[in-house]
């Protein structure tokens, strides 16, 4: 069995989208892996181009529009990043994380990365990408939440893995690009930014910039900081790389790369251009508000010496079977968050929400899992606040 779930198929499942958005629309979301999309890229997204193929060189008819969209998606990514090349082509972070370890590391070769088990992506963990594409994994040592430099540095040097990957899904603070990349460098090797976290607060400029402090590629998901449709994209400055990328994209990782996202994508990356900056410096603002919220309603976000977060997210340390029931006990109270209990604030923040409404979140968030019923409060909340900015 699948674990599928009984449900009533005499319903339409147009009735069950409707019901869908009904709820969410009621609720605020603070799950730190979603955003909200605009009514243009929402628009853009829903275009006949979901329907249509394209190719480079062109194999279909009535494409020139298509080929337009496309390469105006490519030249706003560049512009945006600060990159030599931009691929739109991936299906999401996941598959331009495949992408660039394809194009960047031998079949056999060993990849280093943040612990899968933890604070890392779990598509890295050893029977996931790397059994895929053939590669042995060594884990970045941590501490307090950041890699520690020291030893990273140490290990890399011994260890030699042919890329050393930067990113996490539990991500606070910001990676030690700079101080690794003269290292694996030094050897021959690539260092790869999965920003799929953080790459709207990249493309704002508040977090770090990953290509300029020696990442040979950066990579992302362009749906969670990022206010793109669901999705990856891939940048670089490295020729060599770029070249690679683009020889083994078409029928080894994609076929059609779904021309109404990316159609949606170029939308949002416009978006990005003219009102970034002011979006990521409010994500940033409104995450450290909240975690400090969250403490003086009692709770214990996780703090180093560093403060609670660089990033849009909070994170609240509890044991997985906790976690989950924090989780459901807040869905109930129409707060919408994930079990690993990682609050972001890229939504909320896109809605028009400020320091004030961090604290009135934090305020519901304590009630509720001291067993007050918040259900209408959030509601409430959630109802004032409709409209999408930074559009």
């Amino acid at each position: 069995m699948f674990g599928h779930c009984v449900v009533d198929v005499s319903v339409s499942p147009l009735t069950v989208v409707r019901r869908h958005e009904r709820f969410r629309r009621r609720c605020i979301n603070l799950v730190a892996s979603e955003n909200i999309l605009s009514p243009a890229v929402r628009m853009a997204l829903g275009s006949d181009m979901g329907s249509r193929y394209s190719l480079r060189p062109e194999f279909y008819g009535g494409t020139r529009h298509i080929q337009e969209v496309w390469s105006m998606a490519e030249e706003l990514g560049r512009q945006v990043f600060g990159a030599e090349f931009c691929s739109v082509a991936p299906l999401s972070g996941h598959v331009a994380l495949m992408m660039a370890l394809y194009a960047s590391v031998p079949r056999g070769g060993k990849i280093a990365c943040v612990d899968p088990g933890f604070a890392g992506y779990p598509g890295l963990d050893v029977d996931k990408i790397p059994q895929v594409l053939g590669y042995s994994v060594i884990k970045l040592p941590e501490k307090e939440m950041c890699i520690d430099v020291e030893e990273a540095v140490e290990m890399v040097s011994r260890e030699k893995p042919h890329a050393v990957v930067l990113g996490a899904s539990l991500i606070l603070y910001p990676m030690p690009v700079q101080e690794l990349a003269e290292m694996v460098h030094g050897y021959g090797g690539v260092v790869v930014y999965d920003a799929s976290h953080v790459l709207g607060l990249v493309a704002g400029g508040v977090f770090q910039q990953p290509l300029k402090e020696g990442a040979d590629i950066m990579l992302g998901s362009t749906h969670k900081s990022f206010f793109g449709p669901q999705g990856g994209i891939i940048l670089t400055n490295d020729t060599r790389l770029a070249e690679k990328i683009e020889e083994n994209t078409f029928h080894k990782f994609v076929d059609n790369i779904h021309f109404n996202r990316v159609a949606a994508l170029a939308v949002a990356l416009d978006e990005m251009r003219k009102h970034g900056k002011m979006y990521a410096t409010r994500v940033v603002e409104n995450a450290k508000t909240l975690a400090e919220s969250l403490e003086k309603a009692g709770l214990k976000p996780f703090r180093n010496r560093l403060g609670y977060t660089f990033s849009h997210q909070v994170y609240l340390p509890y044991q997985v079977e906790e976690a989950a029931h924090v989780c459901n006990i807040l869905e109930k109270n129409h707060i919408i968050a994930d079990i690993g209990v990682r609050f972001g604030t890229c939504e909320v923040t896109r809605r028009g929400m400020g320091s004030k409404q961090m604290g009135q979140i934090a305020k519901l968030i304590a009630l509720a899992l001291d067993g007050a019923d918040v259900k209408k409060d959030a509601v409430t909340l959630a109802n004032r606040f409709k409209s999408i900015k930074y559009t």
